[in-house]
């Protein structure tokens, strides 16, 4: 029977922590890349009262970006296959049985698995916009694999890549706290991502990100579909757009002056 390593990276995710590693129970090693969180994330992953007390190891490392954490987190794993999961998310049931079936079918081959995540907003499943279909690289063969890039990291890698459609749950109870908080974070790496490659911006392109991005993602990609769940997430991919786009031109005009 093959082994299997999970592996998490995190920072501040002591209110979710302890749902994402009781749903990785089923993996032979548990490994935590944690980078010095200042909540109590490392006490509720060290606690040896705790049913994943005997499996995981718990490491600590400054953060160096999502795909140096993630590659380092990959190093330290015992077993050649692993699965990622971030800290706000669970792996179903279903998941763990299908993950488990796939690493000892006789067939099996070294692989990556692209992964489907259930989005929620306020407890709501959320199926359509630019939330779906939300599908993430998370199983795999680490041998000759590297995460590459620093917002929405790619994989380099020989494999082909296949689907696997039982979900990880995503934060169920998502509220506009937490994605205005990471908006920030991810709009500034974003920007900073845009412009190394180059990209500039100008006043009419920030004016007009709010309504082209709203539009896109609540009339073209179909987030009307949800509710008034879609209209309030339109209206924050709009907001994170600007911001971007603010960043952006804040980022080249301190580098020209």
């Amino acid at each position: 029977m093959r082994s299997v390593s999970a592996l998490l990276i995190v920072k501040n995710e002591a209110i979710f922590i302890e749902r994402a590693l009781l749903s990785l129970l089923w993996c032979d090693e548990i490994v935590v890349v944690d980078a010095f969180s200042q909540d109590d994330t490392p006490l509720i992953c060290q606690d040896k009262s705790k049913p994943w007390a005997q499996k995981i190891r718990f490491l600590q490392r400054e953060w160096a970006g999502f795909s140096e954490q993630r590659n380092f987190a990959i190093s330290q794993a015992r077993n050649p296959w692993v699965f990622f999961l971030d800290g706000d998310e669970a792996c179903s049931t279903e998941l763990a049985t299908r993950l488990r079936n796939l690493l000892n079918s006789p067939e099996s081959r070294p692989s990556q698995f692209k992964v489907r995540r259930q989005e929620f907003f306020l407890k709501k499943p959320i199926h359509h916009g630019i939330w779906n279909p939300s599908y993430h690289i998370r199983f795999f063969h680490k041998e000759n694999l590297r995460f590459v890039g620093d917002v929405h990291e790619g994989i380099e890698s020989p494999y082909e890549t296949l689907t696997v459609d039982e979900p990880i749950i995503h934060v169920e109870d998502l509220r506009i706290e937490r994605i205005l908080q990471k908006l920030n974070h991810y709009t500034t790496l974003q920007a900073e991502n845009d412009v190394g490659r180059g990209l500039k911006t100008h006043p009419l392109r920030i004016l007009l990100s709010f309504p082209a991005m709203f539009y896109k993602n609540y009339v073209y990609y179909g987030a009307w579909k949800d509710g008034i769940e879609g209209f309030m997430i339109s209206v924050l991919e709009g907001i994170s757009r600007t911001i971007r786009h603010l960043k952006i031109w804040q980022i080249t005009r301190l580098r020209d002056r």
